[in-house]
C-alpha cells in the first residue's frame, strides 16, 4: 500500500461504508460555502485519497453517487455542492487505477459537469482532467479528439482550461498539442460556427483570454504564429482575445518583441 495514500486524513473513512455519513459530515463543514472560495486544500487532499488501486466498492458508489448530485440537490454556493465538486476531482485521481468501465463513467462524468450549469462544476471538471492528464494524456487527447467535432462552447471552455496546466506543458508534444485545439477552436469561432452573444461563448472566450499565454510561453515560435494569424482579423471579439493574452505578464515581460509584433499587426 502506498505510505502516501494511507497517511491521508480521509483515508481512515473512507475504508469503512458506516462512516461515509460521518465523512460527508466534515466535508460539508469544511467547505468554506457559501463563499467565493471552497476549500480547496480540502477537496485536493479528499481526491489525492484516491490516488491508489485500493479502492473499494463502497468507495466507488460513494464517488458515482455524490458526483451525479444534480443542482436540485447540491445548489451553487451551498455546502451541499462540495460533495460532487470533491467526488468529480477524486475520480479524476482514480481513473488511472479504474477498470475500464469505470473509466468510461469518470470521461462520463467529466463531460456532464463541462456542460454544468453551476460554474464549480465547470472548474471541477477540468481539475479532475487535469489529474487524468498528468497520469495519462493520452486519455485525454482522445477525449477532446472524439468530442471536438461537436463540442458546445462549455466543453470547448473546459478543453483549454484543462490543457492550460503547466505539470502537463513539460511535454513539447502537449504543448503542440494545446496549440492545434486552441487554433481549431478559433477558426470555429472566426468562421461564425459559435454563437456570440451568450453566456455560454462569454465564458469560452474567458477562458481563451488567459490559456492562450500559457501555451504560447512554451511553444513562442508556433503560439506567436497563432496569435498573429488571428490579430489581423477585424472581427472585435476575436481582437479581445488576442489582445488580453498580449496583455498577460508571462508574454508581455519575456517576449516584447514578438508582443509588440502582433500588437502592431492589430493596429494596422
Amino acid at each position: 500500500m502506498n505510505s502516501k495514500v494511507t497517511k491521508n486524513v480521509f483515508y481512515e473513512d473512507l475504508q469503512d461504508a458506516g462512516k461515509f455519513k460521518q465523512l460527508e459530515k466534515r466535508l460539508l463543514g469544511e467547505s468554506n460555502l457559501p463563499g467565493p472560495r471552497a476549500n480547496l486544500g480540502a477537496a485536493s487532499s479528499f481526491a489525492d485519497a484516491f490516488g491508489s488501486d485500493w479502492v473499494t466498492g463502497d468507495a466507488w458508489e460513494l464517488l458515482a453517487e455524490w458526483s451525479s448530485r444534480a443542482e436540485a440537490d447540491a445548489p451553487t454556493d451551498d455546502p451541499r455542492e462540495f460533495l460532487p465538486f470533491c467526488a468529480l476531482q477524486a475520480m479524476g485521481t482514480y481513473y488511472r487505477y479504474a477498470d475500464s468501465s469505470r473509466q468510461q463513467i469518470i470521461l462520463e462524468r467529466c463531460q456532464a459537469a463541462m456542460n454544468d450549469s453551476r460554474w464549480r462544476m465547470r472548474e471541477a471538471a477540468a481539475m479532475a482532467l487535469q489529474r487524468i492528464g498528468e497520469q495519462d494524456f493520452g486519455a485525454l487527447r482522445s477525449l477532446f479528439d472524439a468530442m471536438m467535432g461537436k463540442a458546445s462552447a462549455l466543453e470547448k471552455r473546459a478543453f483549454v482550461a484543462t490543457l492550460a496546466h503547466p505539470p502537463m506543458l513539460k511535454d513539447a508534444a502537449h504543448v503542440l498539442y494545446a496549440l492545434e485545439l486552441s487554433e481549431y477552436i478559433l477558426d470555429e469561432i472566426a468562421e461564425g460556427k459559435t454563437r456570440y452573444g451568450t453566456e455560454d461563448f462569454r465564458v469560452l472566450s474567458k477562458g481563451l483570454e488567459y490559456a492562450l499565454s500559457v501555451f504560447v510561453e512554451r511553444a513562442p515560435e508556433a503560439g506567436f504564429r497563432m496569435l498573429a494569424k488571428f490579430a489581423v482579423t477585424e472581427d472585435k471579439r476575436m481582437q479581445k482575445i488576442v489582445k488580453s493574452n498580449l496583455g498577460k505578464a508571462r508574454l508581455a515581460k519575456k517576449y516584447s518583441q514578438d508582443v509588440e509584433r502582433i500588437q502592431l499587426l492589430m493596429n494596422a
